[in-house]
Order: structure tokens, then sequence, then C-alpha cells
């Protein structure tokens, strides 16, 4: 058997390749506070979601206090669960979402839904969310400061 014979070659076939819009979904989910990284590869924690899903979906999933961020796989899923592959895990610095401006007060990222927000220290009572900027926030603080 000569070389040639021996090697092989292998093409796709223009029916096998598309655009990835056509075969998968690419979502965005901001995980609930308290969420940790195991939470998110049990299937019962995406079990109001599934219905929606199909399979080799991605989703990255992102930690409300800004502390963590993922992205899985689905591998698998029916109305009620899915079964998903961490793919990537990337911990971020807590320095960089949140933000104390005094001792009686703080502001911070709480994720997409509630943005920035101020809480009061002594019962961790939220006063103000859904501030655009944490500059805003901090006009905000001043301010409330100033009428305390």
């Amino acid at each position: 058997m000569s070389e040639q014979e021996k090697k092989r070659s292998i093409q796709i076939d223009p029916g096998r390749m598309r655009l990835a819009e056509y075969d998968r979904q690419d979502w965005v989910a901001n995980a609930p506070e308290g969420t940790v990284i195991e939470d998110i590869t049990e299937p019962s924690f995406w079990s109001l979601m599934a219905a929606q899903m199909k399979p080799y979906d991605r989703v990255e999933i992102r930690a409300d206090d800004g502390t963590w961020l993922a992205e899985v796989l689905v591998l698998g899923c029916d109305r009620t669960w899915a079964r998903v592959h961490l793919l990537n895990h990337y911990k971020l610095s807590t320095a960089d979402v949140s933000l104390t401006q005094s001792v009686r007060h703080e502001s911070f990222w709480r994720g997409p839904q509630h943005k920035w927000c101020v809480k009061r220290l002594t019962d961790n009572e939220i006063v103000k969310s859904g501030c655009a900027t944490r500059e805003e926030a901090s006009t905000w603080l001043r301010e409330h400061e100033k009428v305390m």
C-alpha cells in the first residue's frame, strides 16, 4: 500500500454546517442571591426554564453580587429539568463590584436587575436600588446622609 493510499482526507459537507443561531440558543441568566456554582449544575435549578431550552444551548450565568460568572452547555433537557456541563467558571473580585461609602451605609452592585444599591449596615436593609451607576448611588447616599 502506498503512502497516498494510507493518507485519508475527510471534508465537511456544506449541508452539515450552518450559522450557530440556526442550531442553538445563547442565554444569559442572573443567578438569585446566594447561588453557588454547585447549584447551577443541579438539573432542578433549571426547572422553570428547561421547557424553553434544547441540547447544545449555551448559558452565561452571573452571580447577583458580581463575585463569579459561569458558562454552561446544555447536554439534555425535558419539561422540568436540564442537565448542563460547566464549560468555564470565573471568580471575579468583589472589590470591583462593591464600594463602601460610610460606616452606616454601603453602596454595592446587586446584578443587572437591581443595579447599584445602597444598604443600611445596621440591619442590612436596602434603602435604595436601581441606580444606573456607582456615582449615582454615591450621590444619592451623600444626599440621604445630609438629611439624616
